[in-house]
């Protein structure tokens, strides 16, 4: 009997050490894609090259919270934040800790990890913090963008969703950043207005695509593939379980879904 949890440990262990051996390895091969002309289209090439992939959820859920970096599976979120991640060290150093650094910074509040509520989990946050970095130029407002101040409050009433939201502490942390964020006004084009402004969307331009879910900012994000005139979403899709391509257009994507409103768009720094 008590062989057993010792047995469970190693394997848990031999498991965590293959996952980061591939992890590198995959690293490895991204920063070995040679820069192109802008940051956006390098972002857009890296991106590309994870088509196929499998989509998994939840993968960032671990106790205790610590900086979880996985380029075999991805969810929407980590999709793009990985490829940014990887864009950015491609630029600077190209080594494997710079990696981990920008993606901590990105993830994480101010960059420091202190727990499960100290994670960036809506993605106006992460905007945000990313805009405020000099990563990423939110154009949504050039774009004839409308101003909106939702509350957000998602989380905080929906505790049930959400297995970490176990103790007062942490409960408190988000609905403090719950607050921060429902105090900012910020600019977003609604999806009846988007095949408008498809022309004007870039190759690797990232895509929030904002809720009508009460207290909900956004419902997912990807990459802008262009093709002729038309816009097209590069994403981690929950509904075919991988990374791929819209079939149609962004507009028509977006028309067909009724809990996606509209969208923001985000313009990676050069």
């Amino acid at each position: 009997m008590t062989k057993t949890p010792a047995f469970i440990f190693l394997l848990i262990s031999l498991f965590a050490k293959s996952l980061y051996a591939q992890t590198e390895a995959v690293f490895a091969e991204k920063m070995r894609i040679p820069p192109k002309s802008t940051q956006a289209q390098t972002a857009l090439y890296i991106a590309e090259s994870f088509l196929g992939k499998p989509y998994v959820a939840h993968t960032l859920e671990k106790t205790p919270e610590a900086l979880v970096c996985d380029l075999q599976t991805f969810d929407c979120y980590t999709f793009v934040e990985s490829v940014l991640a990887l864009t950015l060290t491609q630029k600077a150093s190209g080594r494997y800790d710079e990696y981990q650094s920008f993606l901590q910074k990105l993830r994480y509040r101010k960059g420091k990890i202190t727990g499960y509520g100290s994670r960036l989990h809506y993605f106006l946050e992460w905007k945000h913090q990313a805009v405020a970095q000099g990563w990423l130029v939110d154009v949504t407002e050039s774009l004839d963008g409308q101003k909106i101040q939702p509350t957000i409050q998602f989380m905080t009433t929906h505790r049930g969703f959400y297995p970490a939201l176990n103790d007062e502490k942490t409960v408190a942390e988000i609905q403090n950043a719950e607050k921060q964020l429902s105090q900012i006004p910020w600019f977003y084009i609604p999806k009846n207005k988007v095949a408008a402004i498809e022309p004007k969307l870039r190759d690797g331009d990232i895509i929030g695509i904002t809720s009508t879910i009460a207290g909900l900012d956004f419902n997912h994000e990807g990459f802008v593939v262009r093709k002729g005139a038309r816009a097209y979403l590069l994403h981690a899709s929950s509904d075919l379980k991988k990374v791929t391509l819209s079939a149609e257009p962004l507009a028509d994507y977006l028309a067909k879904i009724k809990k996606h409103s509209g969208l923001v768009v985000l313009r990676i720094n050069d």
